[in-house]
Order: C-alpha cells, then sequence, then structure tokens
C-alpha cells in the first residue's frame, strides 16, 4: 500500500499533499500459535536490523555457502538444507550461475523469462507440518522459518514464508505462494533473503484485501532478490532497511482491489530508506488494462522512495523499465547521493508525469532517463 494519489485539478500539489502510507508493523509471538500482525499505513517507522551486512548488499556478510552453479531450469533437484555460513578465504562467496535462458547480465529482463520456468511437477511440495524441512514450522498456512542459514532449493510452498531465524534465507528455482494466512509470499523479519530465479505470487482464488498493502516480498531483512517473477499482490517489494540489492527482476500484475477509498495503493518497490539500495535492471509494470498508468485510483507509483526519520542515502535506480503510477517514480525525502541513470519510462496515460522529487532529495547523477516516445525525461528542477 503507498501513499494515496487523488486525482484533483492541480494533480501535482494532490500527489503531494495526499494521505501518506508510513512503513507497517510486523511482529510475531509465539506461545502455540502464531500471532501475526502486519499493519500499512499505521503511522510507525519499521524497525532496521540491529547488525547490517557488508556495504556491498550483493554479498551480505551473513551469506550462506552457494560456489557451486544452480542446476538449469530444465533439471531442478528438490533439495532442502541447513548450511553454515563458509570461513572467510579471501571474500564472501560468489552467487551461483544463472539458470540457462537467464538474462544476459546488465540487462532487462523480457516478460516471462526470469523466475522458475523449468517443470512445477518436479519440484517437492511443502504445504503442511507432514513435509515442512528441518528448521521450520508450518503454522496456520505458512512455513515459518525459525533455522539460521536455511536453504530452500527446487521447492513448491503452498502458502507464505515468514523468515525470524538468524543469517540468510536462501531460495533458489522455487515457487511461493502467499495466501490470507501469510500476508506476504515471503516476509522477512531480520537477516537477510536471497532469492533467486523464484516465482512469488498470490495463491489463484485467495484474493488479498483491499485494504492489504503489503509486497510479495516485504520486511525488515535486508535483501538481494534477482531474476524473480513478482504477482498478484498489493506491492511488489517493500524494503525496510536499505543495504539491499534488487536486480532482474519483473514485477506486474498487481492486484487492483477496491473503491476510493477503500482501495489498494500499487506499488512495484516501495522503499523505506536505508543506505544504499541499488534497484537495476528490473522490468516494472504496474500499468492497467490497454496500457494506461493511472486508472484514477490505484496505482501509485513504479518506484516510490519514502524514507523514515533516517533517510536513504546512496540509492541507485539504474537502468530499469518502468510504467505506471500517478507518477511513475516518485522520490521523497530526505534523500542524499541518489543515482538515477539509463532508466526507460513507460506510458503516462492516466496519469501526471513520470517522475516526482519532492523537497530535501539531492540528486548525486541523473543521465540517459528517456520517455515512452524516446525524449529525454529531464532532472527534476
Amino acid at each position: 500500500m503507498s501513499a494515496r494519489l487523488i486525482r484533483s485539478a492541480s494533480p501535482e500539489r494532490s500527489a503531494r499533499s495526499s494521505a501518506r502510507r508510513r512503513p507497517y508493523a510486523a511482529s510475531i509471538a509465539l506461545a502455540g500459535v502464531l500471532a501475526f500482525t502486519a499493519a500499512c499505513g499505521s503511522g510507525k517507522d519499521v524497525a532496521l536490523p540491529t547488525s547490517a551486512p557488508t556495504s556491498d548488499p550483493t554479498t551480505p556478510s551473513s551469506s550462506t555457502s552457494s560456489s557451486s552453479a544452480a542446476p538449469s531450469s530444465s533439471s531442478v533437484v528438490p533439495t532442502t538444507t541447513t548450511t553454515t555460513p563458509p570461513k572467510a578465504t579471501g571474500g564472501p562467496p560468489k552467487p551461483p550461475a544463472p539458470p540457462v535462458g537467464a538474462p544476459g547480465a546488465g540487462t532487462v529482463p523480457a516478460p516471462g523469462s526470469v523466475g522458475f520456468r523449468g517443470d512445477a511437477a518436479a519440484l517437492k511440495v511443502i504445504d503442511g507440518p507432514g513435509n515442512a524441512p528441518a528448521g521450520t514450522k508450518w503454522n496456520a498456512g505458512q512455513l515459518q522459518v525459525v533455522a539460521n542459514d536455511l536453504v530452500l532449493d527446487g521447492v513448491s510452498v503452498k502458502g507464505g514464508i515468514t523468515f525470524q531465524g538468524g543469517g540468510t534465507l536462501t531460495i533458489r528455482n522455487s515457487i511461493v505462494e502467499g495466501n490470507r494466512s501469510s500476508q506476504s509470499a515471503v516476509l522477512g523479519l531480520k537477516g537477510h533473503l536471497d532469492i533467486s530465479d523464484s516465482t512469488l505470487r498470490w495463491k489463484a482464488g485467495d484474493t488479498p484485501g483491499n485494504t492489504w498493502g503489503n509486497g510479495a516480498v516485504h520486511g525488515d531483512s535486508t535483501m538481494t532478490l534477482r531474476r524473480n517473477d513478482i504477482s498478484g499482490t498489493p506491492d511488489g517489494i517493500q524494503n525496510g532497511p536499505g543495504r539491499s540489492l534488487i536486480e532482474q527482476n519483473w514485477i506486474h500484475d498487481l492486484a487492483r482491489i477496491g473503491t476510493y477509498p477503500n482501495n489498494t495503493h500499487n506499488d512495484g518497490i516501495q522503499s523505506y530508506g536505508g543506505p544504499d539500495l541499488i534497484i537495476r535492471n528490473n522490468r516494472i509494470d504496474i500499468e492497467g488494462p490497454d496500457g494506461v498508468a493511472y486508472d484514477g485510483t490505484h496505482q501509485n507509483g513504479a518506484v516510490f522512495v519514502q524514507p523514515g526519520g533516517g533517510g536513504a542515502s546512496n540509492l541507485q535506480v539504474v537502468g530499469n523499465f518502468l510504467a505506471g503510477g500517478g507518477y511513475i517514480m516518485r522520490l521523497e525525502g530526505p534523500i542524499s547521493g541518489a543515482v538515477v541513470t539509463d532508466n526507460k519510462f513507460g506510458p503516462t496515460t492516466g496519469g501526471w508525469g513520470e517522475v516526482l522529487v519532492e523537497k530535501n532529495v539531492a540528486i548525486a547523477s541523473w543521465s540517459n532517463n528517456t520517455s515512452d516516445s524516446g525524449k529525454a525525461v529531464n532532472k527534476p528542477s
């Protein structure tokens, strides 16, 4: 859920003065059952992790061992294993090689070219306490991860995943379906999420409520998200702490539900600030039918940065295709050192423009950003 856009005779003023969404509060208490609360628009700030990964978000210090190449999408071998972080041997481990057919480095994925692309029947199904792997508990329609440094590779989880362990939760070559029990496909309460080459979606027929605003990937965990297919939730990704890499994902077909004032407010990526967030080479399309960027009610922005009191620093929005929203990209302050380069924007039909940059946003670099017609999108004054 995101800041509401209200059409008026003065659209820019309307967008700036609209009701603002603040970070959700998420807590889990275990006393025989899982008590889960996730509220958007609560006015509460996101609680940042007490320990941050290294300054390079692609190789956090809590990363699990992943030096072997990932299996190709045509021959996935289901595994669920717990691992111990490797000892230092001259630097953090490299991520596994992308599967065969993945988009090349530095390119925006075509629709359907990322996510899990193998045989879903070959995946190991996790749908209840009887097949929950070690280090997890099945609780009321969701998989609760309590282990440190868990790897889920080649699984189909018929419910959302809540990560409350330590270290890194790694998900590869998998399908995860959120539902009303979990409210997100993957909710990270702490540690680091490393998710690649997976499909994260909402369970068919289990429509999110119109007041829910959670992303398919959501939370206070730092994140490394590569080559995922994300759909079906009100927001695509919500990131609380920064220090994260969001790269070559396809975010599309978000849930547009309800009528004003009880409606979803869709964002492809919503950031609540923090340092060193990299949004790079993604395809983020939250348009409505027939290429309508904003239908007058639902879509807020493909990228929406709304820092809390700590602000945001060293934000990078580079090389993306961005479409949909009253403003397709919306940056609120305080932000320092932002780099916005090489992005292509979709049509602005129904909306007000490609970019809204509000007060107290310092742009360090702005270049080669183009509109749907091929014209330059100039740095806002």
